[in-house]
């Protein structure tokens, strides 16, 4: 059956409104904002990978490979493969469980500290850049918001 010149026409319209819908908006502003640390921390030779789990650890020193898994939502073995890279370039290091000897306690290693500073800069720089325009209280209210969001997903997605 053929579509009526009224529904092709319509069609556009339909996708310029999901391209609008909050989800679209937000999921694109995610992408750029990565892209844009992406290219601040290049020169460190760090993957988006291997950049999150360094500064998830550096700001939740201590905790097992397990948890630091589940935290960042990755399968235990991939999470493995990505310490071991940043143990090999001496970002994280990583020392048995002194409460359960099949745990791996992850902790920043002994070159973290010269990576932290081109990490802040470049968090500082996004920051900047992302919030250009916007006021304090924009940003605060957004930032209610986002949690708002989340608390939702993570209550409905853990039931």
């Amino acid at each position: 059956m053929k579509s009526s010149r009224s529904e092709r026409t319509k069609r556009p319209l339909e996708v310029a409104s999901h391209l609008e819908s909050p989800g679209f908006v937000l999921g694109d502003v995610t992408r750029l904002m990565r892209r844009g640390f992406d290219r601040k921390v290049r020169d460190l030779g760090l993957t988006r990978p291997q950049w999150r789990v360094l500064v998830y650890v550096l700001d939740n020193e201590g905790l097992s490979q397990s948890e630091l898994a589940r935290r960042l939502e990755l399968e235990r073995a991939p999470l493995g493969q990505l310490v071991r890279a940043l143990e090999n370039l001496r970002l994280v290091s990583r020392r048995r469980s002194t409460e359960d000897a099949r745990e791996w306690i992850v902790e920043a290693g002994e070159k973290a500290n010269n990576v932290l500073p081109q990490l802040t800069a470049a968090a500082n720089w996004l920051n900047e850049v992302t919030f250009q325009g916007i006021t304090h209280a924009e940003k605060q209210t957004l930032v209610r918001l986002l949690e708002r969001m989340r608390s939702n997903l993570s209550f409905e997605l853990e039931r």
